[in-house]
């Protein structure tokens, strides 16, 4: 995907691939801990992507030593709520600057569970 596209294009490719192939990617260190990224007034947030080579190619620098790993939806939504009462939000697609998509889990749930 070029990041030259827009957010809610994005987005859209985002929705359709988790939507089509029913799981999220996330980097993982050996702990079990996930990345993390912190915005400028620390607000936390998880990132998320649609793919293992996307999740894969920003396992450098800070999470250097990370590992892509998948979670199928069923988990992934039972997850969101604990994510939003922790505070912490979803950086749905980082680019290679760290800018993200934010949403709340409720928020990226009723996205990806249209019903």
């Amino acid at each position: 995907m070029n990041s030259l596209l827009s957010s809610e294009e994005r987005l859209q490719h985002f929705v359709s691939e988790v939507q089509a192939n029913m799981q999220v990617w996330l980097l993982q260190a050996d702990s079990g801990m996930f990345a993390m990224l912190e915005d400028e007034n620390g607000q936390s947030y998880l990132p998320v992507w649609e793919s293992q080579e996307k999740s894969g190619s920003a396992a450098e620098a800070d999470w250097e030593g990370y590992q892509p790993t998948t979670m199928d939806m069923k988990e992934f939504n039972q997850w969101l709520h604990e994510l939003d009462e922790d505070g912490i939000l979803l950086g749905v697609c980082p680019d290679e600057h760290g800018k993200v998509l934010p949403f709340k889990g409720e928020d990226l749930r009723k996205i990806l569970n249209p019903k």
